[in-house]
């Protein structure tokens, strides 16, 4: 099963490769301290100057890791939808700030995958780029689906916006992991999702996984 995933994978990179990439390169920078230093002051919070000289050192491993991600996650989001995304150039700024990692502007929570604020004990990179790629993907979404209507969101009006904002997008989650053989990373990240405090998570993939299933979702992105 393994080596079949391994092998469609390839295919679909070289694939989108002839073609020439048509998802985003994206640059993981950091640099705006100021941010996180106000966030101190909002969030009543501590960031020690020793998470920033740890982030500095490993911003080019998280780099590394990525780009060797995105040809993976986002050719096959690609090659199945069969649309583009719509930017050739983004750029993720890393914080410190414990706030939730956001799409626009692109802003990715660093602090989970660090030694230092989760006291030696970061999450698994394959992790960190399943954040990123969540993240793009609600760019993703919003462009693939046809002049935004759903005849899905119809039906699930009533629910959340936030559970509404991430059917389509974990749906396409479900289908590329699934696509490359990563069901235990699949089953861990929605784990990570159920868990924490917002219950929309958990009740968005509940739709995805349980009630709806995520080739309708897929379906409709794809019209």
């Amino acid at each position: 099963m393994k080596l079949v995933a391994c092998i469609v994978s390839f295919v679909l990179v070289t694939a989108t490769s002839a073609f020439g990439e048509q998802y985003p390169h994206v640059q993981l920078v950091f640099g705006y301290v100021p941010f996180d230093q106000s966030c101190e002051r909002w969030r009543n919070t501590k960031i020690e100057p020793q998470w920033y000289e740890e982030l500095k050192t490993k911003i080019k491993a998280f780099q590394d890791y990525w780009d060797q991600e995105a040809p993976m996650l986002l050719a096959t989001t690609i090659a199945a939808i069969n649309k583009p995304f719509r930017y050739k150039e983004m750029v993720a700024t890393l914080t410190l700030c414990p706030i939730q990692s956001m799409s626009r502007p692109l802003l990715i929570n660093i602090r989970p995958f660090l030694d230092g604020p989760t006291q030696q004990q970061p999450r698994p990179l394959f992790l960190f780029s399943a954040l990123v790629f969540h993240e793009l993907l609600h760019t993703y979404v919003i462009g693939a689906r046809p002049q935004g209507t759903s005849a899905l969101l119809e039906r699930y009006k009533s629910e959340e916006p936030i559970v509404k904002n991430h059917l389509h997008l974990m749906a396409v989650m479900k289908m590329v992991y699934l696509k490359l053989g990563r069901e235990e990373q699949l089953k861990q990240i929605i784990e990570k999702d159920s868990a924490i405090d917002n219950p929309a998570y958990r009740r968005a993939w509940q739709i995805v996984n349980d009630i709806a299933g995520h080739h309708a979702f897929v379906q409709e992105l794809m019209q």
